[in-house]
């Protein structure tokens, strides 16, 4: 099962005031090349763009997009996860350790904690609970979490600052040299 991904969208100009040669050609693109993939969605696909030609700067609409999660990314996520947990010394199961990256990363949900204090709630990157779009956000996040020095100090205790900033880009590096 794909999770969908919302895309928020609004005008920033009212569309009313597109000249009627731009008008045109936007209205050949949106319904003489691209269609719903029947009647019933036809008629929302023109709704959809009725409802944004009317539209006043500002006023929001949500599209869903349905993409499926990419195995090669998938994997390319997990292997580095993998080679960060055998190369480092402060976690003893790899769980912990993807939450602890999902927290520097900011992947989490907040919950109220004892005395309503928030907690923050590691995400699931699981297919079904976790889009295409929000596991590329994550893992780019989580990327730049892994260069700061919070997340190499926890990571190697005993090694030098330089040392952990390389063991960083040597397993983000040697991840990317595999997939070209």
């Amino acid at each position: 099962m794909t999770k969908p991904s919302p895309i928020l969208v609004c005008p920033v100009v009212p569309l009313r005031h597109i000249s009627d040669a731009e008008r045109e050609v936007v209205r050949r693109f949106l319904f003489q090349h691209i269609r719903g993939m029947d009647e019933q969605n036809d008629k929302r696909w023109r709704r959809l763009w009725g409802q944004v030609w009317n539209a006043e700067p500002g006023e929001g609409f949500q599209i869903l997009s349905m993409e499926e999660r990419g195995g090669p990314y998938h994997r390319r996520h997990r292997a580095i996860l993998e080679r960060i947990f055998q190369n480092q010394d402060a976690f003893a199961n790899i769980d912990r350790l993807h939450d602890f990256l999902k927290t520097g990363a900011g992947f989490v949900t907040w919950e109220p904690g004892k005395d309503h204090k928030p907690v923050a709630i590691p995400r699931s990157t699981a297919f079904d609970k976790c889009s295409e779009d929000e596991m590329r956000e994550f893992h780019a996040a989580m990327e730049d979490f892994l260069r700061t020095e919070r997340a190499q100090r926890r990571l190697w205790r005993r090694m030098k600052p330089a040392a952990r900033a390389e063991m960083v880009e040597a397993i983000l590096s040697d991840q990317q040299e595999q997939e070209a």
